[in-house]
This record gives C-alpha cells, structure tokens and sequence, in this order.
C-alpha cells in the first residue's frame, strides 16, 4: 500500500509540474530592442499568415532592431541571430492570450499589429538566418517589475522589464510571391518595456531578406523573451481554416 501511495505521489507531482510550471523555452533568442533614428522604407506586395489573420500590405517601415541578450544568465541560444523590425499597422479586435515565459504565467490582452520582425544579421555578409518571421501585436497586462541583468555584445545594463507591450505570434511572410515560412510555430515572442532607458549611440549593419540597411541605434525600449502561448480567442472560420494549416504538425 504504501508502494502504491508513494506512486500516485510521484505522478500527481509529475503532471502538477509539467501541467503547472512554466516550462523554459530554449529554441530561440531573448532579444534587447533598440530605436532606429533614420528609418527605411519598403514598398513591395507583402501576405502575412499568422494564428490571428492574415494580413496585405504594400510597404513596411524599419525603425527598431534587436540583439540577442543573455538576461540573468540564462544564456544566448544563437548569437547570430538578430531582427529588424518593421512597422505596419493592422487594427484587430481585442482577445486575451494566455502565455507563459520565464517570468510566469500571464494573460494579456493584444490588439492591433504593429510590426513585421525578420531574422537578420549583424556586420556579418551573408544571406539571413533560416529562423521564424514574427507579427507583433500591442498588448496590454500586469506589470512585472522584475530586475533583469542584460548582457549584449554592447555591453551589459541593468534595468527593470516593467509592463507588457507587444505579443508576437510566428508568421508566414510572402512576398513578391516567395514565402517564408514558419520554422518553429511552438515559440512566440513576449516584450516588456525596459526602464530606465539606456542612450546608445551604436551602429550596425543590418542584412535581412529586404536588403542591407546601416543602423544608428540609439535607446533600448523593450526585452523580449521566448514563450508558449497557451490560450487565444479565436477568429472567424473562414480565415481559420487557411491558419491552422500552418500549424498541424
């Protein structure tokens, strides 16, 4: 009997654990953002195909780009791989996600999209990394407030990741008829805003799938880290049907 108790322990704990905690995604980037002063403009045909939509646009605008960090020591997965960071906008109706990272579990509410995010790279010739394209939504939810230690290849800053701001879905992104698409449609994007913001006056060049593009960066604004989303409201049928193609395994 008390094999038989020991045993329903040890597996009401397992499922607890692996049902409960939140589990650390290791397959991709935390990433520091930084501000882009002198934006840059592409026009082109573009079809985004994420969970929520999908979306059309004819031209993006570069104004942000991203570093992988290790933050308190958790580590870079890929030091090559960098993002620039391109703006649209989309409205969308609200709808809550459920998500989980390293700093818990959290439900966020998201709305409108705001950017297109490609794997780029940094001083380095070459053509763009193979990884995950990514649509960031505006997302609003409990603050944090969690000191983080934030280590670049600029330099390392402390500062505190304070509320949410964007929630980034994989995407598929085609443009001019060629399409890249999702590599790893398990891992998703989670920003908070970083405060105090840190001046910086590094430049960079940037290669990705538009072209090569000379970066001034200036403030980091936002800490992004790899997440499960477990939960989202979703969208109509008729666009549903062409989205979930995307993600059958």
């Amino acid at each position: 009997m008390k094999r038989r108790a020991m045993a329903l322990l040890l597996f009401v704990l397992v499922v607890w654990w692996s049902e409960g905690t939140p589990q650390i995604i290791i397959t991709e980037n935390h990433y520091k953002v930084y501000e882009v002063p002198e934006a840059f403009k592409v026009v082109a045909p573009i079809t985004l195909v994420d969970q929520f939509d999908i979306f059309k646009t004819d031209s993006v605008v570069l104004d942000k780009f991203a570093t992988p960090v290790d933050k308190n020591g958790s580590g870079i997965f890929d030091p090559t791989l960098h993002q620039t960071w391109w703006e649209i906008f989309q409205p969308q109706p609200g709808r809550d996600v459920l998500l989980d990272n390293q700093f818990g579990t959290q439900t966020w509410h998201v709305m409108d999209a705001r950017y297109l995010v490609l794997p780029a790279l940094k001083d380095e010739f070459g053509p763009p990394p193979v990884w995950n394209h990514y649509k960031c939504y505006d997302a609003v939810g409990p603050p944090v407030n969690i000191p983080v230690t934030l280590i670049d290849q600029f330099g390392v800053v402390n500062a505190i990741a304070v509320e949410p701001v964007l929630f980034c879905n994989p995407v598929e992104k085609t443009v001019a008829g060629e399409t890249s698409p999702i590599i790893d449609p398990a891992v998703h994007l989670a920003c908070y805003r970083l405060e105090p913001p840190q001046p910086s006056g590094f430049s960079a060049m940037a290669f990705d799938q538009f072209s090569a593009w000379p970066l001034m960066l200036i403030d980091h604004v936002w800490l992004c880290l790899p997440t499960e989303k477990r939960l989202f409201v979703p969208i109509e049928e008729g666009t549903w049907g062409k989205i979930k193609s995307l993600y059958r395994g």
